[in-house]
């Protein structure tokens, strides 16, 4: 069943490349099967997408990542967010990892940007999180594959068009939140 999600998660990426191709960006590598890079038009940032892996022997997801292919806000231990809201993001709970003042202080200024807060509530993540690097990482609902064993399944749950524009668009508001930062 793992070998079924594996060849179905890169099919996926093919699948959410031709989503993004659409929206003008150009894929201009990729470092293993689960990774491409993308080049933005019009002087846009390039972005990277990977099928992550995630789950146990009995079920589990390659979701989505989609991430700046450079870091975009400063180093820090890493931080994670989780939203905020049942029915509708009304914000996010940025969080840093371990003792970090400097990434408490990033999360403190995410934390208060409405422009990031509504970028972010457009975009239909699973989570948030920003790598120690300073990448800003949305793993995302659609562009990913589900997988159980019992009943033995695999589906794709395709990537709207208009969600892939919708992670761009946040993604360029965590570049603008960390102006000045690095």
């Amino acid at each position: 069943m793992v070998g079924r999600a594996r060849k179905r998660a890169a099919a996926a990426l093919a699948d959410n490349l031709a989503v993004f191709a659409h929206a003008g960006y150009r894929e201009s590598g990729r470092p293993d099967l689960f990774t491409a890079r993308l080049e933005a038009p019009a002087g846009g940032r390039p972005l990277v997408l990977r099928m992550a892996p995630d789950g146990r022997i009995l079920g589990g997801t390659f979701g989505l990542e989609i991430s700046t292919a450079e870091p975009v806000l400063p180093a820090t231990r890493g931080i994670s967010a989780r939203g905020r809201g049942v029915l509708k993001l009304r914000g996010l709970a940025f969080r840093a990892r371990g003792r970090d003042p400097e990434g408490g202080r990033l999360a403190e200024r995410l934390r208060g940007d409405a422009e990031l807060a509504e970028a972010l509530s457009q975009v239909h993540f699973e989570r948030v999180r920003i790598e120690p690097d300073g990448r800003p990482v949305i793993r995302h609902m659609g562009g990913s594959v589900v997988w159980i064993l019992f009943p033995p399944l695999v589906r794709p749950i395709p990537l709207l068009a208009s969600q892939a524009q919708a992670s761009a668009r946040a993604l360029e508001a965590f570049a603008r939140a960390g102006g000045g930062l690095l």
